[in-house]
């Protein structure tokens, strides 16, 4: 079992280092429980260590997508050991996107290869975790002849030329892939670093931005786009919002909500006192019986009446939010950018609508948000 130390993170390195990488590796090889073990094992040599804990929260994750018949328990304990990675690194980048999964509420949009295709690409990923590019190659060109729709198989294609350092044909697949869906977020990042490669610096910043547009949740694009804006001297802060509150409807209809228990712990009363107006308004909206609301229109009308709270509670003298996250979203809703900054930075797939209709509203929104504010995910 992990358990989170009370003390101090250390970075992973070392015998944790070593053993990490190879539960990385067994884990992508589909080898579940022993990629856990390696992972308690990188724990108990680096105790104080966040990342083999976010990893094996990870993994559980994926597992409980496997194993649909025990999913609720292996997204309990994915769940657990992600909390307990935020109490020793509260940024822990693995664990958040973990937590974010966690609440993820629609299937993604992508299409979804057939049997053949799918069992080839299979293969190329297991290739490819080898090194073996030329074979993998081969296999992901086979996916792709059984299902030209399964734009996958063309990003894996191309990131096997991109290995072997031909961003030419690497990029030229990978625009062929988000031609074929241009919701693939991890085409276009993928088409950002080919183009990053041959010295294409502004294409690649525009592929970055389109990968967010695309789908916003997937941090790995607003990483690459950190590091490329960091490297102009226009650093990206991240946001890292804790939601933190849960609302459960139970058989009979009724809403219960839940602080996660480290924040009702060590949180100040004015944070948690936010969360708790977020969790109760989305608790009346889900449960209310005159009307039925979209996702997105619940998570805004809950934002909304948290900040109305927070704007009363400091018209009467209460103390201020100390998270710096939930004051970036007071900040927003008084900038009049509330939408945004829930469709760009907590993103879920049931928001696509809202999504969309923001994104043919506002067609250069992404770049001019991340321009204003400087902040991802």
């Amino acid at each position: 079992m992990f358990v989170a130390p009370a003390r101090a993170a250390e970075p992973c390195a070392g015998t944790c280092a070593d053993l990490l990488k190879e539960g990385q590796v067994l884990h992508a090889q589909g080898k579940v429980p022993e990629a856990l073990a390696k992972f308690l094992a990188a724990h108990q040599a680096a105790p104080q260590a966040s990342t083999p804990v976010s990893s094996a929260a990870y993994a559980y994750l994926v597992a409980a997508d496997a194993n649909p018949a025990k999913a609720d328990a292996l997204r309990a304990e994915a769940r657990r050991l992600a909390q307990a990675a935020l109490g020793l690194a509260p940024d822990d980048p693995a664990a958040l996107e973990t937590l974010r999964l966690l609440e993820a509420d629609a299937p993604s949009p992508l299409h979804v290869p057939n049997a053949q295709a799918a069992q080839a690409i299979a293969r190329a990923e297991q290739l490819f975790s080898q090194h073996r590019h030329a074979d993998a190659l081969a296999q992901f060109e086979e996916a792709m002849r059984l299902d030209p729709q399964a734009s996958y198989a063309w990003v894996g294609a191309g990131d096997c030329w991109f290995m072997r350092k031909d961003w030419d044909k690497a990029a030229g697949l990978f625009r062929r892939a988000v031609e074929i869906e241009p919701r693939n977020g991890q085409a276009w990042r993928f088409l950002a670093d080919a183009l990053a490669a041959q010295g294409k610096g502004a294409q690649a910043e525009r592929a970055l931005l389109d990968g967010i547009a695309a789908d916003p949740a997937q941090l790995p694009t607003w990483t690459k786009l950190a590091a490329a804006r960091r490297a102009m001297a226009m650093p990206l802060k991240p946001l890292h919002l804790r939601r933190g509150a849960r609302v459960k409807i139970g058989a009979d209809g009724k809403a219960t909500v839940e602080i996660d228990g480290d924040l009702q712990k060590r949180a100040p009363a004015p944070d948690n006192a936010m969360r708790l107006a977020l969790a109760v308004s989305e608790a009346n909206a889900r449960t209310a019986r005159d009307k039925a609301l979209f996702p997105y229109e619940i998570e805004l009308g809950a934002w909304r009446m948290a900040l109305q709270v927070m704007q009363e509670t400091a018209a009467a003298g209460q103390p201020p939010v100390s998270d710096p996250a939930l004051a970036q979203m007071i900040a927003f809703g008084k900038d009049g950018q509330l939408e945004a900054a829930i469709l760009l930075l907590q993103y879920r797939e049931s928001y696509r609508p809202a999504l969309e209709a923001w994104l043919q509203a506002h067609p250069d929104g992404v770049r001019l948000f991340v321009d204003r504010y400087g902040i991802m995910p």
